[in-house]
């Protein structure tokens, strides 16, 4: 096979003023946030596996993007893997407004893939790479049951799921890394799968959060030209395992009786750089340290994309005012053993831990969320049931009136089954 790399930073800083998610104004400069791509060729066709610092891309900016690649390069769309990290400090992109958002910010994005992608394919050699399988214990789930504060002050005991740390609640574990080396045997860079939301950095600055001090390590520990492709894995709801007790600074009694009692553990956040770059650090250490599953030296690549209808809750719907979502599957097959399958959303971790289990030891999945676009969080029949902010507080954001039928589950289920070819 042939590899190429490349890194180019977005240029931002001489927009007019943005914000980032929050609503907070955001000052970017132009070494913060960049686009990772790597390309990988064998006797037939590419790849290239594409990886942005941003909270996501609109869905017609991503498409116009993947395109232009296509058309360029004589690739299909589905060989073309086009994600962003998920940085949440970085400006806002409206996920389904491309009429609404800043130009000039589209354009940047658009000029900074296109010339890492011609860098990248200018610049191939001869070269293979190993995959890394491993466990990891960083991460931690982000839905927990706590009791309502606003209804205990009406004397109404009523618990809701808030964004917590649960150490007993669902993760995915498994991270996947491929480490690419120019023979005869010079590390070039590494494309990484790992489930966690960037949510450690201020959002006031843009950063890359703990995805770019992932690439400043691996280039302090292997040289300046190193590329890391983060792709963010299967994390709707999971953060990095990173909290505190509670510390209440306001004054009312009520609150802090409340914050002791019923809801002391919480996220850390507005991290200082050290602290971010420690807990990349220890992903970066565990990927060092694990050893090598398998050595790839050629390709045998295919590609496949099923859409899924997601069937909205018919009890607050009909045909005549909700329309479903499209969730876009995405199969990437390098190679017999190793396959990604990358979504247009924040899916659960629980799908990725599902998915995981029709492969057998010998076989590497790789689970891509803020793929292929933005439609929102997927969750789980039982996290619809439970209800919370994935299901029902987040949907404005995405233009949705309507929570998704139970039914989404086993849709989802029955098109994975069907974009592998495996028996029902």
């Amino acid at each position: 096979m042939r590899i190429g790399r490349s890194t180019k930073d977005l240029s931002l800083n001489s927009l007019p003023e943005v914000s980032s998610i929050s609503g907070s104004k955001i000052l970017c400069e132009d070494d913060m946030l960049s686009c990772n791509v790597v390309c990988l060729h064998d006797n037939n066709t590419s790849v290239f596996i594409i990886s942005i610092d941003l909270l996501w891309l609109e869905n017609q900016l991503h498409d116009s993007i993947q395109k232009i690649i296509s058309d360029k390069y004589s690739i299909p769309l589905s060989n073309i893997l086009l994600s962003t990290t998920h940085t949440h400090s970085c400006p806002y992109i409206n996920p389904i407004s491309y009429e609404n958002n800043l130009m000039q910010v589209n354009k940047a994005i658009v000029n900074s893939v296109l010339s890492a992608v011609k860098s990248a394919n200018e610049s191939t050699v001869k070269g293979f790479f190993n995959i890394h399988y491993t466990p990891t214990v960083n991460n931690i789930n982000r839905r927990k049951k706590i009791v309502d504060y606003m209804s205990l002050k009406v004397f109404r005991f009523i618990k809701i799921f808030r964004n917590r740390p649960n150490n007993i609640g669902c993760v995915d574990k498994m991270s996947l890394a491929l480490m690419l080396y120019e023979y005869p045997r010079k590390p070039i860079a590494i494309i990484l799968n790992y489930a966690a939301h960037p949510v450690l950095a201020s959002q006031e600055e843009c950063s890359s959060d703990y995805p770019g001090e992932i690439s400043k390590l691996f280039k302090a520990h292997y040289n300046s030209n190193f590329v890391t492709c983060f792709l963010l894995g299967f994390s709707g709801n999971v953060k990095p395992n990173l909290w505190e007790y509670s510390i209440s600074f306001n004054n009312r009694i009520s609150v802090n009786l409340f914050n002791m009692l019923f809801d002391r553990k919480h996220f850390k956040k507005n991290l200082p750089l050290v602290s971010i770059n420690d807990y990349a650090k220890s992903i970066v250490n565990e990927i060092l340290c694990s050893e090598v599953k398998e050595c790839i030296s050629s390709l045998s690549i295919s590609s496949s994309i099923i859409n899924v209808d997601l069937e909205l809750d018919s009890n607050n719907c009909n045909s005549n005012n909700c329309n479903s979502k499209i969730l876009r599957l995405h199969r990437l097959k390098l190679s017999e053993k190793l396959d990604f399958i990358a979504v247009n959303s924040e899916m659960f971790t629980e799908y990725s831990i599902w998915m995981r289990k029709f492969n057998d030891n010998n076989h590497y999945l790789a689970t891509v969320s803020c793929s292929g676009g933005m439609i929102g969080y997927i969750p789980t029949a039982k996290a619809i049931n439970e209800g919370g902010y994935e299901v029902d507080r987040c949907l404005y954001m995405f233009g949705q009136k309507y929570r998704y039928s139970v039914n989404i589950e086993d849709s989802i289920k029955t098109s994975f089954k069907k974009l592998f070819n495996y028996d029902f």
